[in-house]
């Protein structure tokens, strides 16, 4: 009775296994992982249906073979059942199939009590699309990296003078582009006020240094006997006076950035010498050192002399001025784009309007004296014109007699907006000088009549006139945008 009743219990006990193997089994063939098993060997003893699926075998192809039979066969190229066998610790790696799957594979080793080898259980994981995305999100985010950096880099530009309506100017604004995606030396020419040292800093500011510092340095500004010391700085004791912790010059201070040496045509020759190898050798040496001091600074020069006849009469070194003229731009002078003036005006106004929390306008006549004025103090002449008339104007709309006092306070040996650049035959001056005379008072009183009182002549010769000035003169077109309104303006200039 007893031994039947054994027989039973191994009866139900083996159907219970039975019962767990096939739970156990519908498990693995059911889990989104994929899951082998190899003995003690290496020798694969079980796979789960995901697994063959994903190999494209069958369980007989895999069972009873071991796993470095499964690489020599190409299913895999490495597995990590024989990484185990190795370290007899677990492992992770990433796996490539045969049919281009990526796995995350984490191989489990299996030890009995006396901690000898058993099996090796490997659980992987299908990464193929998280890498996919992973890519794209990369790919994605360094697009928008550069996204980004552009649309900083046309921010720069519109929230500064540089930008433009005339082609010099949006040329300059390209050259200004291509240039801050490079590190080579700049050299910016240009008449006195047209804007070089906004230029050099705006290279900086979108170029990929633009964390670092930007050092300007007026060459001219410095005694011959401090400009040395300035650019290359010193060594304790170095001369009498010295500092005892010595000094860093300005290539040192500005290491990184950029250094921009402004009015580079006043730099002494003797000076010109270290300069030039400070651009060659990427190096310099302090005063009262013999031990050279490598710098990591891009030069962007600038200057309003003719650096080719200074060449001629040997006041500037022909291999240094090659050296600084690697890429360089021609600012023009603000008499040359006269459809910049206006949008320029307007960027200043907004600009002190902020500043000293004010709110002026233009009156369009404004616009109209402000763009047939020559500017010989280019940008820096009408950026302190317009901050005079933002401060010193009662009124909150700013006219075009406003602009004429601040032209004539600017330049008492003007009469308006009458100059003479050059020698010319006195009857071509005269009637260059009646020509804008007219322009200028057509442009604010409009009829021929008002213009006859305050010319005092008689109202026929201002038809007369006027009719010839009809077919010298050109008329420009120019829009403002204030308060997101656009504001069209015409103004008549002269064809010289």
């Amino acid at each position: 009775m007893e031994d039947n009743k054994t027989k039973r219990e191994l009866i139900e006990e083996l159907n219970n296994y039975k019962e767990i193997y096939e739970e156990y089994k519908l498990i693995l063939d059911t889990t989104y992982d994929f899951i082998s098993i190899a003995d003690k060997n290496g020798v694969f003893t079980r796979i789960n249906r995901p697994c063959m699926e994903l190999f494209g075998v069958s369980d007989s192809e895999i069972i009873g073979v071991s796993a470095e039979e499964v690489e020599r066969k190409g299913i895999l190229k490495k597995t990590m059942t024989t990484t185990v066998l190795k370290s007899k610790k677990k492992e992770i790696m990433v796996q490539e199939t045969s049919i281009g799957k990526k796995l995350m594979i984490t191989g489990i080793p299996m030890f009995d009590k006396k901690g000898k080898l058993q099996k090796i259980i490997n659980i992987s994981r299908d990464v193929t699309e998280i890498d996919k995305l992973n890519q794209r999100l990369n790919e994605t985010m360094e697009l928008l990296d550069w996204y980004k950096n552009e649309m900083y880099k046309k921010q720069q530009i519109d929230n500064n003078f540089v930008k433009g309506n005339s082609t010099v100017m949006k040329k300059v604004v390209e050259l200004v582009s291509v240039f801050s995606k490079v590190d080579a030396t700049v050299l910016l020419k240009g008449e006195t006020g047209c804007g070089k040292n906004r230029i050099a800093k705006m290279i900086h500011q979108i170029s990929d240094r633009r964390e670092k510092p930007f050092i300007q340095v007026n060459c001219g500004a410095i005694p011959d006997n401090l400009l040395e010391s300035e650019f290359f700085g010193y060594v304790e004791g170095a001369f009498t006076g010295a500092n005892k912790n010595g000094k860093n010059g300005y290539f040192q201070i500005a290491e990184g950035g950029t250094l921009f040496l402004d009015e580079i045509g006043e730099i002494p020759l003797h000076l010109q010498v270290k300069l030039l190898h400070a651009l060659d050798q990427k190096e310099i040496y302090k005063i009262g050192s013999s031990k050279a001091t490598p710098i990591n600074v891009r030069i962007i020069a600038a200057t309003k002399r003719d650096l080719s006849t200074m060449i001629k009469e040997g006041s500037f070194r022909e291999d240094l001025y090659y050296r600084l003229n690697v890429l360089s731009i021609n600012i023009p002078a603000l008499r040359k784009r006269k459809e910049d003036i206006p949008a320029l005006a307007h960027f200043f106004l907004t600009t002190f309007n902020k500043k000293y929390f004010m709110n002026k306008q233009f009156h369009p006549k404004a616009y109209e004296v402000l763009a047939s004025y020559d500017w010989p103090g280019n940008i820096r002449e009408m950026e302190n014109g317009i901050e005079r008339l933002v401060l010193t104007c009662d009124a909150n709309v700013i006219e075009d007699y406003h602009i004429l006092n601040i032209i004539n306070d600017n330049d008492t040996d003007r009469n308006n907006l009458i100059e003479i650049k050059d020698i010319m035959p006195l009857k071509e001056a005269v009637e260059y000088v009646e020509r804008k005379l007219l322009l200028q008072a057509y442009g604010r009183y409009k009829t021929t009549r008002r213009m006859s009182e305050v010319l005092k002549i008689d109202q026929s010769t201002v038809v007369k006139n006027y009719k010839k000035l009809e077919r010298k003169v050109r008329m420009m077109t120019f829009s403002i945008y204030i308060d997101d309104r656009c504001h069209q303006y015409s103004v008549f200039l002269l064809k010289k």
